[in-house]
């Protein structure tokens, strides 16, 4: 048996292919390497998967950089849960890992490439091409999120200006609807304020999906995928992204890569980032 974890924002998620669990991330790195250690020595997997939200050196085993988790940089991850537990341990970025589950069990079957963005907190990519996760040399590939889309724009968490992040995420949304009322509000306020037909709330929304559109574009130009699927809390809350972001996609991109393109909704959840750790453990 082996075991999947998801280090995310809020939740940490656990599988071991049968069971599905959760508890709340805690606030520093200790806390987190005694809850992970603990389980790890409860259930004594032979080999762990670790999804990480933020850049990784999957050779290493380190989290280079973490800006929605900061207590998480520098972090020899691999090292410190293999020093307390004794059982191999692999570290990989949390969209990788989820695009690697959708690619194997939700809607990136059959599929290269293959491309999932989860949406959330942050802005996350991750690409399968020809059954394999492109890592890069070292395993910080596809940080879609911190592609540059307007010089000296918004401030991106990383620090940076003008990061797609900044204006597909959880808190661009909230900017957007900062910009149309004033009013400063969740970014699951804004959904549910959509879904009641609330104008500036859709045209928030319609602002967010202007520049993942945009994005998106890029990244048919550069892999011409054959499915992108959107993850995380803001498409499965809103699904109405789905149609408006592939239509104005094709008709900002070139001909041929948008006729081969098909966005989706990601199908595994929140344990999507969990499962396809548990699949990186599996196959490396």
């Amino acid at each position: 048996m082996n075991l999947g974890i998801d280090i995310g924002g809020t939740f940490v998620k656990f599988t071991d292919g049968e069971r599905r669990w959760k508890e709340r991330t805690p606030e520093t790195a200790g806390e987190l390497l005694s809850l992970i250690s603990s389980t790890v020595l409860k259930l004594k997997p032979e080999k762990v998967g670790i999804a990480v939200a933020g850049l990784v050196n999957t050779v290493e085993g380190v989290v280079t950089d973490s800006p929605n988790l900061t207590f998480l940089k520098g972090l020899h991850l691999k090292r410190e849960v293999e020093r307390r537990t004794g059982v191999e341990t692999l570290i990989v970025n949390d969209a990788t890992a989820a695009a690697y589950g959708e690619y194997w069990l939700g809607v990136g079957k059959g599929s290269s490439p293959f491309i999932c963005l989860t949406l959330g907190t942050g802005l996350g990519g991750g690409a399968v091409v020809n059954g394999k996760p492109l890592l890069g040399a070292s395993g910080s590939a596809m940080e879609v999120g911190h592609m540059v889309v307007e010089r000296n724009g918004w401030l991106c968490h990383c620090s940076r200006r003008g990061c797609l992040e900044a204006y597909v995420s959880s808190y661009g949304l909230e900017r957007f609807y900062h910009m149309e009322t004033g009013e400063s509000v969740s970014s699951f306020e804004v959904i549910e304020r959509a879904k009641d037909g609330e104008e500036a709330a859709i045209r928030a929304l319609a602002g967010m999906a202007s520049y993942l559109s945009l994005g998106l574009m890029n990244l048919l130009h550069l892999f011409n995928p054959q499915v992108v699927a959107l993850a995380g809390g803001i498409p499965v809350h809103y699904p109405q992204l789905i149609e408006t972001v592939e239509r104005r996609t094709k008709e900002l991109s070139f001909p041929q890569p948008a006729k081969d393109f098909s966005l989706k909704l990601a199908t595994l959840g929140e344990f999507s980032g969990a499962l396809g750790a548990l699949l990186f453990s599996l196959t490396y």
